[in-house]
């Protein structure tokens, strides 16, 4: 037959081959513990790198919104009040939250968290967005002889959870259809 005038392998030799046979087939189960337990160390530094990137990313993005919309409601007064001549005393509330400032023919106001502006006879439009909170907005007014100057105070809000964030802010200008 097959084996004929070669020796019979020695026992160990036998297991030897056995063990190759095995070891070409898989893996142990040593080698396969191994090989997960690296596995699950990666994914855990991946999953932590993508969660801090997301909250990062979160918090950056409520805080572009904030400022975002206190530069529109800031600048938007700001040059408002610059080119005003008269500050309506007995509509404008001073010194408290929520104020009401109402120049020339411009009138800005809080209704239901939001920052309205309405010029004229018109209806009031929103000056932030739905989903901004103005939590406080005060106007400050100071008289000189020849000058007025008018300063605000406004804290917003947004987010949710986590992500949620508040802000103060503030602006003044100075009356220029004055003097």
């Amino acid at each position: 037959g097959r084996n004929a005038g070669r020796p019979l392998p020695s026992r160990s030799a036998h297991i030897y081959r056995i063990f190759l046979i095995i070891k070409m087939k898989g893996y142990t189960l040593l080698e396969t513990l191994v090989y997960v337990s690296i596995l699950a160390v990666i994914a855990v530094l991946a999953l932590g790198s993508i969660l801090s990137i997301y909250q990062a990313y979160g918090k950056t993005k409520v805080e572009r919104k904030l400022a975002q919309n206190a530069d529109v409601a800031l600048e938007r007064m700001v040059r408002e009040i610059r080119a005003a001549t008269t500050t309506d005393i007995g509509i404008s509330v001073f010194g408290s939250s929520p104020g009401t400032l109402k120049i020339g023919n411009t009138t800005f106001a809080v209704s239901a968290d939001t920052l309205q502006v309405k010029e004229g006879g018109g209806v009031f439009q929103n000056l932030t967005a739905s989903d901004v909170k103005v939590n406080s907005l005060i106007f400050y007014r100071a008289t000189a002889s020849e000058s007025e100057i008018i300063k605000i105070e406004m804290a917003l809000e947004t987010g949710s959870g986590l992500f949620k964030k508040s802000r103060n802010f503030f602006g003044s200008a100075v009356m220029r259809g004055i003097y």
